[in-house]
């Protein structure tokens, strides 16, 4: 397994919020007939202040280094298309789809217990893309500042999805300055 080098990764030219705006002018494209790369989402590695990345452990989303003692991780791939049928709140402010590279998978905020819990859900992006609905479930506003990101929930708002400080628990959902991470890297797969 190839190491990732996080340096290079964090000293991208593109911000945030320009890597957003590109996917965003790219899926806005007329379709004539068929464009090249509309019919599938980009793919973003995407990790969060602490240097964890997004893992699929198990069938589970986890945030786990790059490297550990023990184990080497493949850092999940996932994959991005917009929410053209949620209105963008400001410019620095995407209403995005998450899934896995897969295809199969997205991630989807429920209510469990009472309080909003993240999951990973059987749909496809692409499918939910272009069905052209809000889909409030599997949306998330990604807020972009220089060279970072927060994905807030459209279902849950003020709720962020969140690293554990530990490495290899799962992502989850929770409030902006609180124990939990809710502020990521993301880097354009290539």
């Amino acid at each position: 397994m190839e190491k990732i080098d996080v340096a290079v990764m964090m000293k991208s030219k593109t911000s945030a919020a320009q890597k957003l705006a590109d996917l965003f002018d790219h899926f806005e494209k007329p379709v004539i007939p068929v464009q090249e790369g509309l019919e599938k989402p980009w793919l973003f590695r995407i990790w969060d202040t602490n240097q964890k990345f997004f893992v699929l452990l198990n069938q589970t989303l986890v945030a786990a280094p790059q490297d550990s003692n023990s184990t080497k991780f493949e850092p999940a791939l996932m994959a991005v298309v917009p929410n053209k049928a949620t209105k963008q709140p400001d410019e620095q402010t995407y209403p995005i789809f998450l899934g896995l590279k897969d295809g199969n998978h997205v991630l989807s905020c429920i209510e469990s217990g009472g309080q909003p819990q993240l999951q990973l859900a059987e749909e496809n992006a692409m499918d939910l893309y272009n069905k052209n609905q809000e889909f409030k479930n599997f949306t998330f506003f990604c807020h972009t500042s220089e060279s970072t990101c927060s994905f807030e929930s459209s279902a849950f708002l003020n709720w962020y999805i969140s690293a554990s400080t530990e490495a290899n628990k799962p992502i989850g959902l929770s409030h902006k300055g609180g124990r939990e991470i809710t502020t990521f890297y993301f880097e354009k797969e290539e």
